[in-house]
């Protein structure tokens, strides 16, 4: 018997990294994972049987299931490194902000330079905002991609199961 709770078993490089000092993967990788679970789900209907005299497709429910839990958890992923480039753009910002009013101040300069931070602040928000709301929208449409893909595979599953007069 197989353990249907048993938490998904990745790889060593496919492994979900967290921590301290870690360095993140770039947001290609969680993109290139996520098409290799949608690459993998395919593969998995094609690999299916046929119930005879239908267009019923019996599927492995437990790999199945395998492959959206580890598709729950690239997701997360893809949106927990857009919010770090976010972070890490606004402190380096602020980090800019600091150096150039220490070395202004330093040189009498300040109040030329308070109207040239407004100016960069304005920008630098701008690009925050712009960054956020691409972020949001990519987000968006790979959750809305996963949902219809999920939703095929349910409804394949859930015909498999009516077919086999399971309920």
């Amino acid at each position: 018997m197989s353990e249907s709770n048993a938490a998904p078993s990745w790889p060593a490089a496919d492994a979900p990294e967290e921590g301290v000092g870690q360095v993140q993967q770039p947001p290609e990788y969680a993109e290139a994972e996520f098409e290799r679970l949608i690459n993998e789900l395919e593969e998995a209907l094609a690999t299916g049987g046929r119930v005879p005299f239908s267009r019923r497709l019996m599927i492995e429910e437990e790999r199945f299931l395998d492959i959206i839990d580890r598709m729950r958890v690239a997701v997360p992923d893809e949106l927990r490194q857009a919010r770090q480039v976010v972070r890490e753009r606004e402190q380096l910002i602020e980090a800019t902000k600091k150096k150039i009013a220490l070395s202004l101040s330093d040189q009498g300069l300040l109040e030329i330079a308070q109207r040239e931070r407004a100016r960069i602040i304005g920008e630098a928000e701008a690009e925050a905002a712009r960054v956020r709301a691409e972020a949001d929208d990519y987000s968006r449409q790979v959750l809305l991609d996963l949902e219809e893909r999920v939703g095929k595979a349910l409804t394949i599953i859930q015909n498999g199961l009516d077919e086999l007069g399971v309920v």
